[in-house]
């Protein structure tokens, strides 16, 4: 199948999606990834769709994250032009649409707030639901009598997985408040979806605790790409611990810092060694001295 049948193949899934869910008479959704680029809810601003939304960081713990935290948009306007643009560019990863009876804000933000965090081994994270890839493969893998835990009022999704369409209809759309079983943290991550979530952590890390230094990268590099780079960087070296990921983005956000000679392992330098070695060197007073 050529690319061009492809994307017309997509292009239909999506378009029979949203037509089902306006014949059913149901309100539209958007779940928006605030760190997809553009960012989405610059563009919904911009196209006057933002009438009723949420911020689900915002007014939580997660507060002092609610620029890249996940929205909830209601769709007022299901077949204005800007939606038909979203559905025609799903890789750019701006999140997945749903559907439901009746969009009520307050009862979809509580229910995806007790969602959002994952309490594991005395461990916090987030879970990444806004991410298209992530709640595709989870709503896939899960039972679908299981659907409700996961989508509660929802009555159907549709997200792209990385390479195509995927709907899924949930069979009892109601409230699932806590405490509920959770079978998706259950479910092995493909390698790809792996790596995206490691990085949109690590993003969400720098955004939270070095927001300045950040901020001034993302004005000339795409940050997806610079913490590829990072990401390359740590796995040829083998620094997987957090503290070695931590360490090497916060050295590498410096540009007094990112190209010392020093970060080049040595011949037969063991990881450990490694990261000892530069971690003596760039906290040293004279790191940022000019080298030769």
């Amino acid at each position: 199948m050529t690319q061009a049948v492809q994307h017309s193949y997509q292009s239909v899934i999506a378009a029979d999606w949203l037509a089902e869910q306006i014949g059913h008479q149901r309100e539209l959704l958007l779940v928006v990834d605030r760190l997809a680029e553009p960012d989405p809810i610059n563009a919904l601003f911009s196209a006057n769709l933002m009438q009723d939304y949420v911020n689900l960081y915002q007014n939580t713990e997660l507060a002092d994250m609610t620029d890249v935290g996940p929205w909830l948009v209601r769709v007022h306007t299901p077949c204005s032009e800007f939606i038909q643009t979203l559905l025609d560019t799903p890789e750019r990863g701006w999140g997945w649409l749903a559907s439901a009876e009746r969009v009520d804000l307050a009862v979809l933000a509580q229910h995806w707030r007790e969602r959002m965090l994952i309490n594991e081994r005395e461990q916090r994270a987030l879970y990444r639901f806004q991410d298209n890839r992530v709640i595709a493969h989870h709503l896939r893998e899960i039972e679908e009598i299981q659907r409700p835990l996961l989508l509660g009022p929802l009555s159907s999704a549709l997200c792209w997985d990385g390479q195509c369409w995927q709907c899924f209809d949930n069979p009892r759309p109601d409230q699932c408040p806590a405490p509920f079983e959770t079978p998706w943290l259950a479910i092995a991550e493909p390698e790809t979806v792996q790596h995206h979530i490691s990085r949109h952590n690590l993003e969400l890390w720098l955004w939270q605790n070095h927001s300045k230094a950040t901020a001034d990268l993302a004005e000339t590099r795409l940050l997806t790409d610079w913490l590829d780079q990072q990401l390359d960087k740590a796995r040829r070296w083998n620094w997987l611990a957090e503290q070695q990921l931590h360490f090497l983005l916060l050295h590498q956000l410096d540009p007094a810092l990112a190209e010392h000679p020093a970060w080049a392992p040595a011949e037969h330098e063991t990881r450990e060694a490694h990261f000892a070695r530069v971690s003596t060197v760039l906290s040293s007073p004279n790191a940022r001295k000019p080298f030769l």
